[in-house]
């Protein structure tokens, strides 16, 4: 018998007229071009937000100051990569929540709505920096870490999906948005920006170190 999960990935990729790899790959593009981008009311272009935000990672980094990456199952895969790839590509400091001992010891002292909110209460400083992951933009512990992280002053961007109007998107400095109600298509948007936000960093900070070599 087929799971629940099964079954509403089936009816949402009927839905959407997929069925097959070509009408699949299509279908990605086309969220990847809508995705959205706001900082705070303002809506902006999403490269106008890739590149404000890669000068904020520039800046934190020069402060040497922290990048922490969350959210829950396929998106904490997503956040448990970047993570990775910030700290050994960008060479960026990051601060990890997933190790075992911590992630269940938050929760069984705290409830899991506060495993990521209590270690930002305890571990973060000012102007360090979260990247909140959420699809549906409702987990109450992915909320819970934004409020204790802006509580702490922290430069807070967000990536969410499903509804427009999701309580996570109004919480960031920037927030991106894709306007899917298909896990799949929402976690591979956000696997690309969060991807692409990396990439453009370490383009821009080696091209400024060759020129600065150049003269």
């Amino acid at each position: 018998m087929n799971s629940d999960a099964a079954v509403k990935t089936y009816k949402e990729l009927r839905n959407l007229g997929i069925r097959e790899a070509g009408g699949y790959f299509q279908k990605l593009s086309e969220f990847l071009k809508e995705t959205k981008a706001t900082s705070g009311c303002r809506v902006i272009e999403v490269a106008e937000a890739m590149n404000s935000l890669i000068y904020y990672l520039k800046k934190n980094q020069l402060f040497n100051k922290k990048i922490m990456v969350i959210g829950n199952g396929g998106s904490a895969g997503i956040a448990m990569h970047a993570l990775e790839d910030y700290a050994n590509i960008g060479g960026l400091k990051t601060t990890d929540f997933y190790g075992p001992a911590l992630l269940t010891c938050m929760a069984n002292d705290y409830g899991y709505e506060n495993v990521f909110s209590k270690p930002i209460e305890m571990f973060v400083e000012p102007d360090d920096m979260l990247f909140a992951i959420s699809s549906s933009g409702k987990s109450p512990n992915i909320l819970n870490a934004c409020e204790s992280a802006l509580a702490k002053n922290c430069d807070v961007v967000t990536f969410s999906g499903f509804s427009p109007d999701n309580p996570l998107r109004k919480l960031g400095r920037m927030n991106f948005y894709v306007p899917s109600t298909h896990y799949g298509f929402v976690e591979l948007a956000h696997q690309v920006l969060i991807h692409c936000i990396l990439d453009l960093f370490i383009r821009d900070k080696i091209y400024e170190e060759e020129r600065e070599l150049l003269g």
